[in-house]
């Protein structure tokens, strides 16, 4: 028998589990409701395969719901039946019905095996493959289990304190805390967790807390480093279950330089707290899916583990069911991130089934956003939208449609057509293509300062306000000329005069325009000096924000409460993964998939020595190393080219490259 999987409507698994995990978010104990339109899975099912077999099959029907049958040349079976399918041409069908979940059902056999070479019947949409996910092969797996791994893990230190316990787990962590052999039978106590000490030890403000009950408790899945447990008159002992998704890491990066060896292995680790049924924001208090920090991880995860599970997961538990009626996240750049996130996913992974499989989702997002556009063309803030580009207070976001956008805007047409392009849709690659060249001709009319040598902010105003982040997007998406170009960098990205940027979440970006530009000096002095800087603070994880002129207790507060910051934060927190990889390590796809590639190693005076690393691909893992004197590769792949001393050198396959310094 080939190896069975368990089937669904398509995307009906991320949407509910994308459902459980936007409504789960609490404060204080007290539900906290997410910001946008939630969208349940569909609850009716019916899936159809045809296929000529050569002899009869014999298969068995099951399914997680008993509304369900399977119909088998016109006679119908219900969940846990055996079923013979003649020789000859035969059309098999499954339907199925759940309320409160989703249904799913699971097919052992051979030719009839339940797989994604099944079709979903739509009722009159376009019929698409079966959903289906590799970590549901087994028939004892549940599909509305999410499946992670467990590891107990133990407090490092234990504090007696006058009014209780403080139990330090050594780093930030993720999972159940776990209260056994509790002495008193019936007790009842609160138990406080913290990302930092003081949180924990404020039990006024703490924003995780455990209402433990019973002889043996196991909490919901939590965010914590620490644990305060006041005296209540009893005994027991504390662990946890760490909770996590085994994604194999395969990017690795190590130098002489111990902090940014530190630093690359706490973005490393940051990453991995936030990867989980899909990319989180952070652990603690939102644990939601944001598109822009999904945009953000999804390029940290190509130079990490390459897993594209999860990248898939993130955009079908973003994009929601049509009618699309808000904006991702009801924020317009983050739904220009999804589209410009689709066209990166292919062009380093090669996965065209996937774009196929979500392009009416794409077209359809696209239809949305244009309905909110201007006569003009251009993205100006409709109701209900959160114009939001950075928490940057440098720019007025409600002064009409701001140069940001209409940057994102543009690419978004871009990666779109290339999209349609992809498939083979002729009439809207020409489309996408027209109206990303209007957006840009715009954008390089009615926002470029030829006096201030730079894109101002708005222009209805005329207030001609210059920030780096439009500047940014200016150079990251090749979105004006070269003499542009020049006079941006000269007259903005190395202008002190202009506010520099304060969140990590927009640091990626100009951590990524800097490289590309060469100041590496830049570069290495702001990961030492800001992410370094958390971990100087005693950081295990990285934070939503840092302000090195605060003290103490000062770090935690954000958005108005003593410990709203996030100390685990995947924007930004992932910037040095993908700054190292892309740029010092410095391999790049130059086409679809690796077809071609590049490396082209910082082998400047960097000041960290020799380094060495590795960028993971979707046919094996490129190695790098640089010394003093010399740049040596080994690549599993053909079409690479290294680049080191002004010369050009092609990388052979499965044969280590070594040039001298």
């Amino acid at each position: 028998m080939k190896q069975a999987k368990w089937m669904w409507c398509p995307n009906a698994f991320e949407r509910y589990h994308g459902m459980k995990l936007h409504n789960r978010r609490t404060e204080g104990g007290v539900f906290h409701e997410p910001m946008w339109r939630i969208d349940a899975p569909e609850r009716n099912l019916f899936l159809y395969k045809s296929a000529f077999l050569e002899k009869e099959e014999t298969i068995r029907f099951f399914a997680n719901t008993t509304d369900a049958v399977i119909s088998v040349s016109g006679k119908r079976y219900p969940p846990n039946s055996t079923a013979t399918v003649p020789a000859g041409k035969h059309m098999v069908k499954v339907y199925a019905y759940k309320d409160g979940g989703f249904p799913a059902v699971y097919i052992e056999g051979d030719v009839f095996t339940s797989d994604e070479s099944w079709r979903h019947g739509s009722f009159g949409g376009k019929d698409l493959p079966a959903g289906t996910n590799d970590m549901y092969t087994s028939l004892s797996d549940d599909p509305e289990v999410f499946k992670f791994a467990y590891k107990r893990i133990y407090p490092v230190k234990t504090e007696k304190l006058e009014a209780g316990t403080l139990f330090d787990f050594g780093k930030e962590s993720f999972g159940n805390i776990v209260f056994e052999n509790i002495s008193l039978k019936d007790a009842k106590f609160t138990a406080y967790c913290g990302e930092s000490r003081e949180e924990a030890m404020d039990t006024e403000h703490s924003i995780v807390i455990i209402s433990v009950s019973g002889e043996c408790y196991h909490s919901e899945s939590v965010a914590f480093r620490y644990v305060f447990v006041p005296d209540f008159g009893g005994e027991y002992k504390i662990s946890a279950d760490f909770e996590y998704l085994p994604i194999e890491n395969k990017g690795e990066f190590a130098s002489e330089d111990e902090l940014l060896n530190k630093i690359y292995e706490v973005a490393v680790y940051t990453l991995g707290l936030n990867s989980r049924e899909g990319f989180l924001d952070g652990i603690k208090r939102d644990r939601w899916v944001w598109g822009g920090d999904a945009y953000q991880s999804f390029l940290a995860n190509y130079y990490l583990a390459s897993d594209k599970d999860i990248v898939r997961r993130t955009f079908k538990i973003l994009r929601g069911a049509d009618p699309v009626t808000m904006h991702i996240n009801t924020i317009p750049d983050y739904t220009f991130y999804w589209i410009i996130s689709l066209w990166e996913y292919y062009f380093h992974t090669g996965d065209a089934e996937f774009v196929a499989s979500i392009y009416r989702d794409m077209r359809s997002l696209l239809d949305f956003a244009e309905s909110r556009l201007s006569e003009d063309g251009l993205y100006e803030r409709c109701r209900g939208d959160w114009v939001f580009v950075d928490w940057a207070e440098h720019f007025d976001k409600d002064a009409g449609p701001i140069c940001a956008e209409q940057m994102l805007l543009c690419r978004a047409y871009e990666c779109a057509a290339n999209c349609a392009e992809l498939m083979k849709d002729e009439e809207y690659t020409s489309c996408f293509l027209k109206r990303a060249k209007e957006v840009r001709e715009k954008i390089n009319a009615l926002y470029w300062d030829e006096e201030k040598n730079a894109f101002v902010d708005e222009y209805k105003t005329g207030n001609r306000n210059v920030t780096r982040h439009a500047n940014i997007f200016a150079l990251l998406y090749n979105l004006t000329t070269e003499e542009r170009k020049e006079k941006i960098i000269a007259h903005v990205i190395k202008n002190n005069e202009i506010p520099a940027i304060v969140t990590p979440y927009f640091r990626f970006f100009e951590l990524a325009a800097m490289c590309d530009i060469g100041d590496f000096a830049y570069v290495l002095e702001s990961l030492r000096s800001y992410w370094g800087g958390m971990i100087n603070e005693g950081a295990t994880s990285f934070w939503e924000k840092y302000e090195p002129d605060q003290k103490g207790a000062e770090h935690y507060a954000m958005y108005g409460r003593r410990y709203g910051k996030s100390l685990c934060h995947a924007w930004g927190g992932t910037s040095p993964i993908y700054v190292i990889g892309k740029y010092i390590l410095g391999v790049k796809p130059t086409s679809v998939n690796f077809e071609t590639y590049e490396v082209r190693p910082s082998t400047g005076e960097l000041g960290i020595g020799d380094f060495s690393g590795k960028v993971p691909t979707q046919k094996g893992d490129i190695e790098v190393s640089v010394s003093c004197n010399e740049v040596s590769i080994l690549s599993p792949i053909d079409g690479g080219k290294l680049f080191v001393n002004g010369k050009e050198y092609i990388i052979p396959k499965d044969e280590k490259l070594i040039v001298k310094r």
